[in-house]
């Protein structure tokens, strides 16, 4: 029983020491913490300045005439992009492999290089070498440009050798702009079908 008390002695004394000697020793103690945030840019294209009269105010086109084509695409985002310009030519009949009666032509009246539809009926130009600074990423090293619009200008000739059978034959075109990411997509090399275009 003694044995028993002096167990409970050295006991109680062991967590007094204990007790005594943690309350004794201090230590420093700190903490910060900061939440940080990022937006994402914004990739925005807009197409103004488009001609509305392609027959350049006579209300019709003639064999050998060509008509300024003009349109304007700006950058109205954040972020640098590339541009792609697409115009699709097309007529209610077939046109002429050799000499499209209805066409998109540079100022010197060369025919821009356009794909011809299977059914002959449309002719597709594409223009892609354009890239167009945003209003943060506006660096001309990493962007290759500060400027944030392009006008683009061409004609809408009809070819001086369309013959009878063009004769009140309306011809349309449209045009669709599309934009990537200028920053960051070198990977992706010239594939825009898998990138922005719609099906």
């Amino acid at each position: 029983m003694k044995n028993k008390k002096r167990i409970i002695t050295l006991g109680a004394a062991a967590v007094a020491t204990i007790a005594v000697l943690g309350g004794t020793f201090a230590y420093f103690t700190g903490y910060d913490s900061k939440d940080l945030t990022a937006k994402a840019g914004t990739l925005t294209v807009e197409l103004t300045d488009a001609t509305e009269d392609l027959t350049n105010g006579l209300t019709v086109i003639n064999p050998g005439d060509a008509n300024p084509l003009t349109f304007t695409v700006s950058n109205t985002g954040e972020k640098s992009m590339d541009v792609k310009a697409v115009m699709k030519v097309s007529a209610p009949q077939a046109f002429t492999e050799s000499a499209h009666e209805f066409k998109i032509t540079d100022d010197k009246g060369t025919e821009l290089t356009g794909v011809l539809s299977d059914d002959k009926q449309s002719i597709t130009y594409t223009v892609t070498d354009l890239t167009l600074a945003g209003s943060v990423e506006n660096d001309s090293t990493l962007d290759g440009t500060t400027d944030t619009s392009h006008k683009f200008d061409y004609k809408f000739a009809m070819d001086s050798g369309a013959k009878n059978a063009w004769q009140d034959v309306t011809g349309t075109v449209k045009i669709e702009v599309y934009a990537k990411q200028h920053r960051n997509t070198s990977s992706l090399g010239s594939d825009w079908v898998s990138i922005v275009e719609k099906n």
